[in-house]
């Protein structure tokens, strides 16, 4: 019966780490492997990755992810502790996103983000989200 569970958590690992997100895939990662988060940050220590239990916590749970070069060093790291394939949380990070105030001023970027964003929505939200657009909308043009 252990066996099995085992065996199921191992390939959800394996799809999550070829679909993602990342998230995901670290947080099954660890759990797969029995590691708390205090341990895991122990054993980046020890291999001279310096990342923060706050940041571990943090890209496990979606709220941030890793984007500087020394985390990114952190995160190849985890995947050798966590006996990973190389690059396989590395990859899902895909590029860098886009940061600072030039954003706000680039019509492309947020063509593109708000399609993201509207790929992003569930069926249901979409009359709202469209109800909320032409209100915005027809106030522009009066």
């Amino acid at each position: 019966m252990a066996a099995d569970r085992v065996r199921g958590t191992e390939r959800e690992l394996a799809v999550l780490l070829r679909t993602g997100p990342f998230e995901r895939a670290l947080r099954a990662a660890i759990a797969a492997r029995g590691l708390s988060l205090e341990r895991l940050h122990v054993r980046l220590a020890e291999r001279g990755a310096q990342v923060s239990l706050a940041s571990l916590s943090n890209w496990q749970r979606g709220r941030s992810r890793p984007e500087r070069s020394s985390s990114l060093a952190a995160v190849g790291e985890l995947e050798v502790i966590l006996g990973l394939p190389a690059h396989s949380l590395v990859t899902l990070l895909g590029p860098r996103r886009p940061r600072g105030r030039w954003l706000a001023d680039d019509p492309a970027a947020q063509r593109k983000e708000l399609r993201e964003l509207v790929e992003s929505l569930a069926d249901h939200e979409l009359p709202t989200v469209l109800a909320v657009l032409r209100a915005l909308r027809s106030s522009d043009r009066k």
